[in-house]
């Protein structure tokens, strides 16, 4: 899921609230999985508290750092929902997180009472996010993403490593480093 946060297309309050009221209130250490690449993910939750991070390890097996999801935002592999399908990604805390979680089965089931077309539409958001992000990463200066970031989680440095931020950015902590630097002065 690509930072949905960032790229709302459509009123997703509803499944939120749904997933909050019926869900199960889970807590996740640093580093603990919510779900786990190459596996089916059962559940879909709403971040609560804290952080997570969709990583997938790139080819020479570093992980990377390929979105995020904090507060009142949504977590899970949404791609499990089609039969057969796993997740495409590990989902980590990036500190003590609290996640109300509930099964994607039950979700999907709800969905498809608010409307016909929410589920349809809550796909056409993923992939509108995930399209948009790679955009950002085309056409977006690395300090802008990165002020993006700080706007949307001010205290992102107190939790998350400055790898796990550049990798999130698309560039190395060398680089990460020396942009906050020009940035400070």
């Amino acid at each position: 899921m690509a930072d949905l946060k960032l790229y709302d297309v459509f009123d997703m309050s509803p499944l939120r609230d749904y997933i909050r009221e019926h869900g199960e209130c889970r807590v996740y250490c640093k580093g603990e999985c919510f779900c786990r690449i190459g596996e089916n993910a059962p559940d879909i939750g709403v971040v609560n508290s804290g952080g997570f991070a969709f990583v997938r390890p790139d080819y020479k097996g570093d992980d990377q750092t390929c979105s995020l999801a904090f507060a009142d935002e949504l977590v899970g592999s949404y791609i499990s929902m089609m039969p057969g399908r796993k997740s495409g990604f590990d989902v980590k805390a990036l500190c003590k997180s609290e996640v109300s979680a509930l099964a994607l089965d039950t979700v999907v089931e709800y969905m498809d009472t608010i409307s016909p077309d929410y589920r349809l539409r809550f796909t056409y958001a993923i992939a509108y996010a995930f399209m948009m992000r790679g955009i950002s990463y085309r056409c977006q200066s690395v300090e802008s993403r990165y002020v993006e970031l700080l706007e949307r989680m001010p205290d992102v440095k107190s939790f998350m490593s400055t790898s796990a931020i550049a990798s999130y950015l698309g560039v190395t902590r060398e680089t990460l480093s020396r942009m906050r630097a020009r940035m400070c002065k």
